[in-house]
């Protein structure tokens, strides 16, 4: 935005989207490579800072929207949770939704049980939405209370158990206990001392 018109450069920006969105709709049928332009998206919109809060709303929600009609439920979930960044950007005059954030993550949730119940391996889905929602918390979303994150320690834990010893989630279990005492440490915060932590065995 340095010397220019701010509001030209959001406008030439806007028909860029539009014009990446066409032709993602009309050129795009693989899915790593859809995937690939969905991030692609999510990173340049969280760069733009000029958009007008509706102009930015409406571009978010067609990502998000792309997101959630993507054919593999895995790809879903992950692009989903991905997009959750878009309707709450931290920083000052940025947008801040932070309902749409949790629905976002609560629809990933739902994607993720579905994937967990067909192939445990999937449990790294869980684990990486409690991490982003730990992130939002720590952020001081308002939507994202110490209860989801007990909620979802819980959760983890539940399926941890019901999976057994199976190796394929070991980097997933890892990686859910090095975070779950991350939160232990911060609880003399006192944010955090209401977030009840319990560890596999």
């Amino acid at each position: 935005n340095r010397g220019g018109n701010t509001g030209d450069f959001a406008s030439i920006a806007y028909t860029f989207f539009t014009e990446a969105f066409l032709a993602y709709e009309t050129g795009i049928s693989d899915s790593k490579v859809q995937v690939n332009a969905i991030t692609t998206m999510v990173g340049a919109l969280l760069s733009c800072k000029a958009f007008s809060s509706s102009d930015y709303e409406t571009l978010i929600t067609k990502v998000t929207q792309y997101a959630a009609r993507l054919l593999k439920k895995i790809d879903q979930c992950k692009m989903v949770m991905l997009c959750s960044h878009l309707f709450y950007v931290y920083g000052e005059k940025r947008y801040k939704n932070p309902q749409r954030t949790l629905e976002c993550l609560q629809r990933s949730l739902k994607v993720a049980d579905v994937c967990v119940s067909s192939n445990p391996g999937n449990l790294q889905l869980f684990v990486d939405i409690f991490d982003i929602y730990l992130y939002h918390f720590e952020k001081e979303n308002p939507m994202i209370s110490d209860k989801y994150i007990s909620g979802l320690i819980a959760l983890v834990n539940e399926h941890i158990a019901s999976i057994g010893g199976n190796p394929t989630i070991a980097d997933a279990k890892s990686q859910f206990v090095h975070t779950v005492k991350h939160i232990e440490e911060k609880k003399i915060d006192a944010r955090f001392s209401g977030i009840v932590c319990n560890i596999p065995n």
